[in-house]
């Protein structure tokens, strides 16, 4: 407790100030991997501290680099799924039939994996600020933007945030529940970073989703009627 200067008045004692994100606290921590594991040891004992924190550096480096970190595990594993099974049937299927296409195939897909895999950083990147954006702008349609906290710290927090949901999401029938819930999880912490209520935070985030669904719905509704003029 400090004494206001000429009164006996007494003011609370000021909050600490927080320490940035542990991926980017390089004073506090300075091995890589050490803030590697800072960042999953805050995140099981306190998301909603990862919130706290996000505000008190810039910058949209750091999280992109964490959540390309924890994207390319899930993007190797999905991929050599894909590549070893389903494409390993279909080239079987093909050259079954006597098709040549099959060895063409074959040979073509390492070319796709390493462009793919060049690219995952570009990609990685746009839907880190495309989903972010959209989050904060979302948060600002259900009226829960305050002053202070700008679309750059959004997305922060997003880049941060989806980086551990990427890890979930590959897990078999849990991955959906697990992606949902860490949208909730992020709604939640946009809400905590704008000081408004937990509510608008989560129907920010799962606006985009239940539009993609509407449209998804719509196209899908559209298809028989699109057929019967073509037959027509």
């Amino acid at each position: 407790m400090s004494e206001i200067p000429g009164t006996t008045e007494t003011l609370p004692p000021e909050a600490p100030a927080l320490r940035p994100i542990p991926f980017e606290d390089l004073e506090a921590i300075p091995g890589f991997w050490a803030r590697v594991g800072a960042m999953f040891r805050l995140v099981f004992s306190n998301p909603m501290e990862l919130f706290d924190r996000v505000p008190t550096t810039d910058g949209l480096g750091a999280p992109w680099r964490f959540l390309l970190l924890m994207s390319v595990p899930v993007f190797l594993i999905t991929a050599l799924l894909f590549f070893l099974l389903g494409m390993g049937i279909m080239v079987a299927a093909l050259e079954e039939a006597g098709k040549p296409e099959g060895r063409a195939i074959a040979a073509a897909m390492p070319l796709v994996f390493g462009a793919l895999l060049l690219l995952m950083p570009l990609f990685t990147f746009l839907g880190m600020v495309v989903f972010g954006a959209l989050s904060h702008a979302f948060l600002w349609m259900w009226g829960g933007l305050k002053p202070g906290v700008g679309v750059g710290q959004s997305i922060r927090a997003y880049g941060y945030a989806s980086a551990f949901i990427q890890l979930g999401a590959w897990i078999p029938t849990l991955g959906f529940l697990i992606q949902i819930a860490g949208l909730v999880v992020i709604g939640m912490g946009l809400a905590r970073m704008h000081k408004t209520e937990a509510w608008r935070g989560i129907c920010a985030v799962l606006t985009p989703l239940l539009l993609i669904c509407c449209c998804g719905f719509m196209l899908i509704m559209a298809v028989p009627a699109v057929l019967a003029a073509v037959g027509r």
